[in-house]
């Protein structure tokens, strides 16, 4: 079996698949390039870049790129993002050349355009994917939320290979972490390396990973630290939240930016909050052991899908790290009973649950040993692949019967 993945955007998990599988049968992964600012570019070295053309802000593959694709002679396809238009494109000539297709469904709702001409192009859009999702030997949904969208929003029926299975992470390099004999030495490690104050090692860090968007909640999160200041806790249980500096501030919603840079830079100012440096991605799982809580805000969006599947949620179980995050999108099948999960868009609930958790720190640590036991069980990357080549096998055997 020779298999090509195809993933419009690049994240270290794709890579990481693509070693298992390349281990077992030729593999190549196809690919646009990196998403927005994340530090992944040095795994362009492991894929074939196609230089696709814009048009009306869509990725359109050119003939030379679906010729490098084809040139690569697949049996089996395995397309993620199979919902934008090179998406499209690589299911359709996977199905012209004969390949069987294995298709991810990350969404897990429908996105709303404005304008009479977009709404247009989105319905027929939406026709096209839900053939994909019909014709595709196997499907495997990210999460109850988009077998849902499928089933229900999309109203597709498959009566076969259609299963539910988050994307994996790589537990073995957030295992790392485990070597420390406590998080103290973590955090000594890390304040050297990204030269913030040693006074910050005796305070209890609650850490956010990630783009401070409104789709990840920085909204929700921001007012949940002004509640938790104004009943004092954050003072009285020596707590300082940890977020990223060169994090683009609510790139998705430009009305609110101002408000909260202001509300952040006051939280700033009184020592509850500390701006981060952009951090190495080798240098993630210490960033990890050392916070005390990691919390993950995520909004359900009325318009669009919400969290689909966070990296950020999978590679805190796997680090062992206490987790607090929201019930929105993907999120509740990656956590399951590892990590606290709160009502989203809820800036109390989440204010009550964080409070909960350093009046009672000692209470949740037994979560810590739990989220490094589901990952190593259910979301080790290995185990991801090996189901990916199995749902394969099992379609091609199927195939020729």
């Amino acid at each position: 079996m020779r298999i090509a993945v195809f993933a419009p955007y690049l994240y270290p998990f794709h890579t990481d698949m693509l070693e298992t599988l390349g281990r077992i049968t030729p593999t190549k992964l196809f690919t646009l390039g990196t998403y927005g600012n994340y530090p992944f570019e040095e795994l362009l070295r492991c894929t074939i870049s196609f230089k696709p053309v814009k048009m009306l802000g869509q990725s359109i593959l050119s003939p030379l790129d679906l010729l490098k694709f084809v040139r690569w002679k697949p049996n089996a396809v395995i397309i993620y993002g199979a919902e934008s238009i090179a998406g499209l494109c690589v299911f359709f000539v996977s199905k012209l050349i004969g390949a069987t297709t294995l298709v991810i469904v990350e969404e897990n709702s429908i996105t709303s355009l404005n304008g009479i001409i977009l709404g247009f192009i989105q319905r027929i859009k939406r026709v096209a994917v839900g053939f994909v999702y019909k014709l595709s030997d196997v499907v495997i949904a990210e999460s109850l939320a988009s077998k849902k969208y499928v089933e229900e929003m999309l109203r597709v029926r498959r009566s076969k290979h259609f299963y539910i299975n988050p994307h994996g992470v790589n537990v073995k390099r957030f295992a790392e972490n485990v070597d420390f004999k406590s998080g103290m030495e973590a955090k000594e490690l890390l304040l050297k390396s990204l030269g913030l104050s040693k006074d910050l090692i005796e305070k209890l860090w609650i850490c956010f990973i990630g783009e401070l968007s409104y789709c990840k909640g920085a909204d929700v999160l921001i007012d949940a630290m002004e509640i938790l200041k104004e009943r004092d806790v954050l003072r009285k249980y020596n707590c300082v939240f940890f977020l990223p500096r060169k994090s683009r501030l609510f790139p998705d919603r430009y009305d609110l930016k101002r408000i909260y840079i202001q509300k952040l830079a006051k939280l700033i100012k009184e020592g509850y909050v500390v701006l981060y440096p952009p951090i190495a991605y080798s240098e993630m799982p210490t960033f990890y052991r050392s916070a005390d809580i990691v919390v993950l805000p995520s909004r359900i969006l009325k318009h669009t899908s919400s969290d689909r599947s966070p990296n950020v949620a999978l590679e805190a179980l796997a680090a062992g790290s206490l987790l607090v995050a929201s019930y929105a999108g993907g999120i509740p099948d990656i956590v399951g009973d590892a990590g606290l999960l709160v009502k989203p868009n809820d800036s109390h609930a989440l204010a009550d649950r964080m409070e909960d958790v350093v009046k009672h720190y000692e209470k949740y640590q037994s979560l810590k040993k739990r989220a490094r036991t589901r990952a190593v069980t259910k979301l080790d990357i290995r185990l991801y692949a090996f189901t990916l080549l199995k749902n394969l096998c099992k379609a091609v055997k199927g195939r020729l019967m």
